[in-house]
Parts: C-alpha cells; sequence; structure tokens
C-alpha cells in the first residue's frame, strides 16, 4: 500500500495549477484622491504629520481567535480605519485596482472570471508594530485571498512573510519609491505575519480577493494523458478499502463556509479534476470533502495568575500569544462533503491508514484555534482545527459494505440518489436500492424517529417502483416505525398497489402505539384513502373506521401539555384528531354504536381547558351528528360551573397555607395574626435581608393573594405584605368566559 501511495503522489506532483501561492508586484503610481472621513485627502506619498492625524482617528487592529475578534497588542499592534471611512476621488483609481487584480488573476493561476478586489481596511503600522505569524480568516462569501497595496510612506522593517507548503516569500514594501505602488497577494491559507517596523509609518490598503458566485477561479489544465494512469493506481487499491473510503488530501486548507469545487486553490483544482476523472474510470464513487483534524490540548504562554476565587490558571485578561502544549485529544473526520454529484457518507472518523498525504497533518497554524478558560479545577485548554481539501473515493463493488455502517439519514439519501438513476445503465440502482431497504428493515428497531427531520417518503416511493410484495412484507416492521414521516398520499399509494390487507396489521400497531401524533397521523392516511379505488377497497377503509375507537381509548385526550413536541404541540394535535374524527363521522351516520363510543371517549374528561378550547371550538367550526353530540355535552358541562356566581371575600381575613415544612411553618406562624385578621390589609416586616428573602420565597411559592414588595427606605428594609382580591378576579375571569361560550355553543346549535 505504501508503494501505491507513494506512486499516487508522484503522478499528482506532476499535475501542477497555473500561479503560485502569492503574487506580488509594482505598478506606476496612480494617484487614488484617497480621502478619510473627519481628515480630508491624503497627501502621496503620506507625510509623517498626516499619519498621526490618521492614527487619532483610528482604532486598534484586532485579529480572529476562534469565533472572537480580539484586540491583543501582544499578538497584533497595529492601527486601522474601516473601510466605510474611505472613499477615492480619482476616477482613474478603479481602473488602476482592476489592472491589478487583472495581474493578480495571472500570478495566483486564476482564470478570467470575475474576481472582486473588495476593500477591507486601512491598515497603519507605526515604530514597535507588528503581526505575529497567522492566517486571514475569510471575512466574506466567496473570499479566497488577500490583497495588499503599499501606499508610499517613508519606513523601515515591517517585512510580509508568506508561507506555504515549505516554501516561503518576504515582500518588503519600503524598497519601493514614492513613484511605484507595491502590492502583493496571497491565498487565505496561507501562513503570514508581519516584521516590527524599526523607523517610521507602514501605511496599506486590504482588499478582500473574492469570486462572484458561479465563477471557477482555478485554471483547468490537459489531464486526460494521466487520467488512465492514475485509473490503474486506483483499482490497485480497491482491496485495501475495507470499511471506510480513502480520503486523499490536498495541498490547501478551507474553511466550511467556502469550501467548494470552484474555490479549490493553486493546484488542488488540477488534481481534484484528476483524481474524479479517475475514479469514474475505475469504477468508484468520488466526491470532495474537508478533512478536519482536531485538536485539544494544554494552553501554554501568557501570564498566569491566581483569579479571585484563590485558582491558579491564565489570566484571561491578558490574551498575548499562547500556544498547545501537551495534546489531550485529536481526532481526524470527514465532516463536510462537497460537490461530487453523489450524497455524502456522513461524518466518518478517519485512521492513519485511510488517510493518504504527503505531508504531516496537524502541524502548523490552524485555520480555527479557541481556547478554554477557568472550568472549575480544570486547567485552561486551548483546541486547534485544520480543515484540509480531500477527494473521497470508494470502490462501487464496496459501497454496500460501507454504507451498511452509514445511519438511517445517510441511507436514505442514497436511496434517494438511486431512485433518481433508476434507468443509469452504470449504475445498478435496482439491486443497490433493495440492498438499502432491507438494511433499513433490519435496523429498524433501532430508528428513533422521535425528533426526526428526515422523511421517510423515498422509501414508500421506492416500494411502489420496486413492486416486490415479498420485499414490502419484510417491511412490515419498518413502515410500522416510520409510519409517521411516510406522507398519506403515499400511504394510499402503496395500500392500493398491494394487498390492503397487508396494512391492516401496520395501522393496527401503529394505532396501539398510545401516541397522540402517530394516531393523528394514521387518522389523515384513513382521511386520504381514495374509496373509488373498488369496493373491496371501501370495506378495507371502513374496517379501519370501525378500529378508531379502539386507538382513542388509549389516548388522555383531555391532557393538553406535552413536554416533548416535535413540530405541532400536543393541543394543537388534540385538535386536529378530533376534527379528523368528525369528519370520518361521515361514514358512520347510521352506526348509533359507533357515535357512542366515540363521544364517549372524547367526552370521558372534561376539564376547563379541555372544554373551553378544545371542545367548543372544534365542534362549533364543523357540522354533523358527532359534532352536535360533543356540543349538548360541553353545554351541560358549562351550565353546572355557571350556577354560582363568584362574589368578592366578605372580609379580609385569608387562610393560612398548609405548611410543607418547618421552614414554612415558621413564616406561617408569623404572619397568622395577620391573614386571620378581617379588618388588616397590610403587614410590614422589618427584618435583616435573610429573613426577608426567607419569607418571600415561601409566599412566592404558596397559592395566596398577597402582594410583595421590598421598601428600600431605612435600613433594614421592609418586605411589605399587601392582601388583594387576585383569586376572586380570576375566577370572575373564568365565570364571565363561560358564559360568553356558552351563549356561542347555545346559538350554533340552534
Amino acid at each position: 500500500m505504501e508503494n501505491l501511495k507513494n506512486k499516487l503522489f508522484e503522478q499528482l506532483k506532476r499535475i501542477q495549477g497555473n500561479g503560485s501561492f502569492e503574487t506580488s508586484g509594482t505598478k506606476k503610481i496612480t494617484l487614488p484622491g484617497l480621502h478619510v472621513r473627519g481628515i480630508g485627502e491624503i497627501s502621496i506619498p503620506i507625510p509623517p504629520l498626516q499619519v498621526k492625524e490618521m492614527i487619532s482617528f483610528a482604532k486598534k487592529a484586532p485579529f480572529g481567535k476562534g469565533s472572537q475578534t480580539i484586540t491583543d497588542t501582544t499578538v497584533r499592534s497595529a492601527w486601522e480605519v474601516d473601510a466605510d471611512q474611505l472613499s477615492f476621488h480619482n476616477d482613474d483609481w478603479a481602473d488602476f485596482l482592476n489592472n491589478i487584480v487583472k495581474e493578480v488573476k495571472e500570478g495566483l493561476g486564476i482564470e478570467t472570471n470575475e474576481v472582486i478586489a473588495s476593500l477591507y481596511k486601512l491598515l497603519i503600522y507605526e515604530e514597535g508594530d507588528f503581526f505575529l505569524a497567522h492566517k486571514d480568516s475569510e471575512k466574506e462569501p466567496g473570499m479566497f485571498g488577500t490583497l495588499i497595496i503599499g501606499l508610499p510612506s517613508t519606513h523601515t522593517g515591517g517585512e510580509l512573510i508568506i508561507q506555504f507548503d515549505g516554501k516561503e516569500k518576504i515582500i518588503d514594501f519600503s524598497a519601493s519609491n514614492s513613484y511605484q505602488l507595491p502590492y502583493v497577494a496571497f491565498f487565505a491559507d496561507c501562513d503570514h505575519e508581519i516584521k516590527p517596523i524599526r523607523s517610521g509609518y507602514r501605511v496599506a490598503l486590504v482588499y478582500n480577493l473574492v469570486k462572484s458566485a458561479g465563477s471557477q477561479i482555478i485554471n483547468q489544465s490537459k489531464i486526460s494523458a494521466q487520467v488512465d494512469e492514475m485509473a490503474m493506481l486506483l483499482k490497485s487499491m480497491s482491496d485495501a478499502i475495507v470499511s471506510k473510503p480513502k480520503a486523499i488530501l490536498l495541498e490547501h486548507q478551507y474553511t466550511p463556509a467556502n469550501f467548494s469545487f470552484d474555490s479549490l486553490k493553486h493546484h488542488d483544482r488540477p488534481r481534484a479534476e484528476l483524481l474524479l476523472e479517475a475514479a469514474k474510470k475505475a469504477d468508484y464513487f468520488a466526491t470532495l470533502g474537508l478533512v478536519t483534524h482536531y485538536q485539544m490540548g494544554e494552553l501554554e504562554g501568557g501570564d498566569f495568575e491566581y483569579d479571585y476565587r484563590g485558582r491558579y490558571g491564565r489570566n484571561t485578561t491578558d490574551l498575548s500569544e499562547s500556544t498547545m502544549g501537551e495534546i489531550y485529544e485529536e481526532d481526524t473526520r470527514i465532516d463536510c462533503w462537497g460537490v461530487g454529484g453523489i450524497p455524502a457518507l456522513g461524518d466518518i472518523d478517519i485512521e492513519d491508514e485511510d488517510l493518504l498525504t504527503d505531508f504531516e497533518i496537524g502541524h502548523g497554524l490552524p485555520i480555527e484555534e479557541d481556547e478554554e478558560g477557568f472550568t472549575g479545577n480544570a486547567g485552561m485548554t486551548k483546541e486547534y482545527w485544520y480543515h484540509y481539501g480531500a477527494v473521497i473515493l470508494w470502490p462501487k463493488n464496496k459501497h454496500a459494505e460501507l454504507l451498511s455502517e452509514a445511519s438511517f439519514e445517510v441511507k436514505l439519501e442514497w436511496l434517494r440518489y438511486y431512485y433518481q438513476h433508476w434507468d443509469n445503465s452504470d449504475i445498478n440502482s435496482v439491486e443497490l436500492s433493495k440492498q438499502i431497504i432491507i438494511q433499513l428493515a433490519e435496523e429498524a428497531e433501532y430508528i428513533n424517529t422521535r425528533f426526526c427531520s428526515t422523511d421517510f417518503d423515498i422509501v414508500a416511493i421506492v416500494l411502489s417502483k420496486l413492486d416486490d410484495p415479498m420485499l414490502l412484507d419484510e417491511c412490515k416492521d419498518l413502515l410500522t416505525t416510520v409510519f409517521r414521516w411516510i406522507s398519506p398520499a403515499n400511504w394510499d399509494a402503496l395500500a392500493q398497489q398491494f394487498e390492503f390487507q397487508l396494512f391492516t396489521s401496520i395501522f393496527d400497531r401503529v394505532g396501539k402505539k398510545n401516541d397522540v401524533y402517530e394516531v393523528n397521523h394514521l387518522l389523515g392516511v384513513i382521511i386520504c384513502l381514495n374509496p373509488s379505488y373498488s369496493t373491496a377497497f371501501v370495506e378495507f377503509i371502513l374496517q379501519q373506521i370501525d378500529r378508531v375507537p379502539i386507538y382513542l381509548n388509549r389516548i388522555e385526550l383531555s391532557k393538553l401539555e406535552d413536554r416533548y413536541t416535535d413540530g405541532d404541540t400536543r393541543k394543537e394535535t388534540i385538535i386536529s384528531i378530533l376534527e379528523k374524527i368528525i369528519l370520518l363521522s361521515s361514514y358512520k351516520k347510521q352506526d348509533s354504536d359507533w357515535m357512542d363510543a366515540m363521544l364517549k371517549i372524547i367526552t370521558k374528561s372534561q376539564p376547563r381547558d379541555y372544554v373551553n378550547n378544545v371542545l367548543a371550538p372544534v365542534s362549533m367550526k364543523q357540522k354533523g351528528i358527532l359534532s352536535d353530540k360533543i356540543k349538548q355535552v360541553c353545554v351541560s358541562n358549562l351550565n353546572e360551573r355557571i350556577l354560582i356566581k363568584p362574589t368578592p371575600p366578605p372580609t379580609w381575613e385569608r387562610s393560612i397555607p398548609k405548611a410543607n415544612s418547618k421552614q414554612e411553618a415558621e413564616v406561617w406562624n408569623i404572619l397568622g395574626p395577620f391573614l386571620e385578621s378581617a379588618d388588616i390589609q397590610v403587614f410590614e416586616y422589618k427584618k435583616a435581608q435573610a429573613y426577608r428573602s426567607e419569607m418571600e420565597g415561601v409566599i412566592r411559592r404558596a397559592i395566596i393573594d398577597l402582594e410583595v414588595e421590598t421598601i428600600s427606605k431605612g435600613s433594614p428594609h421592609i418586605l411589605r405584605l399587601t392582601k388583594t382580591q387576585a383569586a376572586y378576579k380570576q375566577a370572575l375571569k373564568k365565570w364571565k368566559k363561560d358564559v360568553a361560550i356558552l351563549e356561542m355553543l347555545n346559538a350554533n346549535l340552534h
């Protein structure tokens, strides 16, 4: 395998993209007509006094650290002026900039497709300023690199050092004369630093290099002569691919947000092209992906001190440069799949033997980093993420084996893919679809759909396409498990295509799950079944309606709260169930036993919220025998409830709540005389905060008409308790609502 790996990379190295990881040069000066808001036009060359004036309007330049933007002068010391503070008053500047971009595209090996130089900042480095080695973050969609244009200003030092793949380039703007504008451009994942300024001021305009949407930025190379040779190598490797695909790393790193085939840089584009074309010839599946190498380890560097709790650790207010010491944890995964025309295989842990690269991963500057502060007794930690572009590939004859280890979401994506390519002679879609269906059927008991966001309609569609009754029979457990995630229309299609009696057992098992969401979907399926199919099918539908009381008898319809919901709330689902039952009752107009059984189930419990907010509105919304019966039950319930109109308490005497602890008993003993008094409405408790807090907590946990407020005058403060009529007012409000609903029901009945 090692020999094959060496041959593979020898061949890849022969594939060269145009250009380099950086490009630089000088242009005969064109005055930009640069204006800074609040200062005016900037002279060229820029005199020191005007630089100082700009600094007075500028702010300290931050840098990206993990998910944060940090200002830390031990890592970066510079001044910046935002782009919205800058304007260019020379009309020739736009053409000048476009000419530089044209040269940059040629130097980086970029096609003639549109690349935009988006102004980001004006940066000023004064004596002593610097920027430690770092990578540029991708600051906007489509950004792939950085362009820096130096503005003439006398200085020494401040060299820009750019490194990539063991190569280094040093750019010194101080060497340019006053009649030239120097520039440099490089890819965003290049390591680079600014050396300290020894004297004077280094002033530069910084642009983000952004590719336009849909453009292909890397030059296509002629690789046809190399494809056959690479295909032979891949065929030789196929036996070494057992349980995981191979990941062949490219040169550059990319962020997940800006990763695509069109964003591949430098040599990566033609090499990826070669591998993808060769994979087709070798009968492989292949796609782009990001291989992420993660490291977490001990944070070293920075100032350490005792915090306010006496724990020793890094001073988190001092964000000086830190490094990773001992590594505690690391792993390598494929977690971002690119464009390849095929679905992903999901998040996959990659072992060393499945990672093909000619460089050591996890070294140098990461593309993302973060650090963790004090966490209990744990030490300070640092995290690195390296995102390497890669081509992920595996032989088609190993696909079923690889897919067997994937999640059901991944299997469904591949099932959709096969269905879309059903007529493609290069893919045995029929057999592969069967394999996935069988795998899903075997895993049915392990598929957790409680919080599922994936529909299983494709399973029903493919089963219809395969038209295999024996396979359908094998899938009964699967179809029962994922019942709610297949649309009623597809259930109808399945029931009409196959022996619909088969579905009786599936529907029965679903109905007996004692799950309101499943039963609601089942009722929707029954409603969707098309009675015009045949007389026998009508009988099948009627049989299912006959069984509805059995399913509903297992559910507490009056229970409206549910801790766990996915989609509609339980209350909304109960309303939907009742609406569907009333709709189905039209089949049972002559069946009084069914009607009575349904009414008994629906109204066996009649709490106020259920009657007022579910039964009454649903029954008034829909017409029919069953809805009228529900209205009558609601009317009877409300008539009984409104018999006695709430009245206000005659005095201020209030009942003492039951004490459930020694603490509560002590509080109610103190408040007993006050609560039992018919005349006293206000009680003031002047005690230390601990005692006031204890009393307030007990009161707030109790059901009692007391209003609590703290009077912050004097010492100690006063806890003022005021008796109210809140319970009476709430009861009266409920009574009035009951009366209003009763009036609407009576009007609706007549």
